[in-house]
């Protein structure tokens, strides 16, 4: 009876905590054709991600392309592109832009942007870190409070599939495995939740994704073979489907007006009509450069250029889209290996000390016994 009621007791608890404590209000799009609060690239990034990605640091660059910072370089030969120093950033600029303008030309006033992988990898933890400075107390992005059921929620979930797995006669070491994987999937499928919104980087959303419903797949299979129950596996499935969404968006978002305008930004992008940007960009002639950076976060970036034909930076924001899709690629498979790896090793300790308590203690022989 107990295996029977355990996944559907989850999913119950999982609805209820989401309710409680990931419930977000509705954030309504309000269009605005430039960028709301003078955010540049990095921040809007943060704002709607909790997190900077690639994307966000390779838009920097273009923003200080922009600005008359930076210039770009074609090497039509080897297919390589750079990024070029003209001049310093102003004092006034904000700490996270200094940060990284002076750790992209810490040795050179030239940099490739294929070199640029592992100079990003290297400084993104303390450059977020910058940039999250930006956001704190009322202009918090999630809730701080928001973490903590949201991790409850997915060791509710796993905890529940081991014990009905073990219960229905499968190998602990098997349901061990496939919980562990399950754990990376999830935690790729939380991580990319906001961006998924936002229509960010969808990666880490299709790979977790991916992997959730093959895993399903296995567990279904697997209960309906060890227990004769084709009902018995079907309920699981009902109730997997439904814990997975509540991990997903358990994390409540709290900067909802400010999410709103930046909504609205990226529509304004992605539908405005040529006549209208015409118009603008003839008002000021630097308004196409000016928002190519932002049309590069969304994903909008050779969109964008060849709207206002800008022949001579379309290599460049090529180069960037495709280097910053293959950096995310990297960086996700190599998270989600620390962390398969790590639940590994966590187990492989507790089954040792399992196996040391269930030795029978040497019986100490006395005097008389061994005379």
């Amino acid at each position: 009876m107990l295996m029977w009621g355990l996944m559907p007791l989850c999913a119950v608890v999982l609805i209820v905590m989401w309710f409680i404590f990931g419930n977000d209000k509705k954030t309504i799009p309000m269009i605005t054709v430039s960028p709301p609060q003078n955010l540049d690239p990095l921040e809007m990034d943060y704002a709607q991600i909790a997190t900077i990605s690639d994307r966000g640091i390779y838009a920097m660059l273009l923003y200080w392309v922009s600005k008359g910072y930076l210039e770009t370089k074609d090497d039509e030969e080897e297919k390589r592109v750079a990024v070029c120093k003209i001049t310093d950033l102003p004092e006034d600029a904000p700490e996270h832009a200094k940060y990284l303008f002076n750790a992209v030309f810490h040795d050179a006033d030239l940099v490739w942007l294929d070199q640029m992988p592992e100079s990003i990898t290297e400084h993104k933890i303390d450059l977020c870190n910058l940039v999250a400075k930006r956001f704190e107390g009322e202009n918090a992005v999630l809730e701080d409070s928001s973490m903590y059921p949201t991790m409850t929620a997915i060791f509710l979930m796993i905890a529940a599939i081991f014990v009905v797995s073990v219960m229905a006669n499968i190998h602990p070491f098997l349901a061990f495995f496939l919980v562990a994987v399950l754990f990376c999937a999830l935690a790729l499928l939380q991580n990319g939740a906001l961006g998924f919104m936002s229509k960010h980087d969808r990666f880490e959303v299709l790979a977790g994704g991916i992997t959730t419903l093959i895993l399903l797949i296995v567990f279904m299979f697997l209960l309906w073979l060890n227990t004769g129950s084709a009902l018995f596996a079907a309920i699981f499935g009902i109730c997997y489907l439904i814990c997975v969404p509540c991990i997903m968006f358990m994390e409540r978002r709290t900067n909802h007006k400010l999410y709103g305008q930046i909504l609205g930004f990226r529509m304004f992008i992605e539908t405005a009509e040529w006549e209208r940007l015409k118009m603008m960009s003839e008002e000021d002639p630097a308004f196409g450069m000016d928002i190519l950076p932002y049309a590069m976060l969304f994903n909008m970036g050779t969109e964008w250029t060849k709207k206002f034909e800008y022949n001579t930076i379309y290599n460049t924001v090529e180069t960037m889209e495709e280097m910053s899709k293959e950096t995310a690629k990297e960086e996700t498979t190599k998270k989600s290996k620390s962390k398969e790896s790590t639940a590994k090793t966590e187990k492989a300790g507790e089954l040792k000390k399992a196996e040391k308590s269930k030795k029978p203690a040497k019986k100490k022989t006395s005097n008389k016994e061994r005379q």
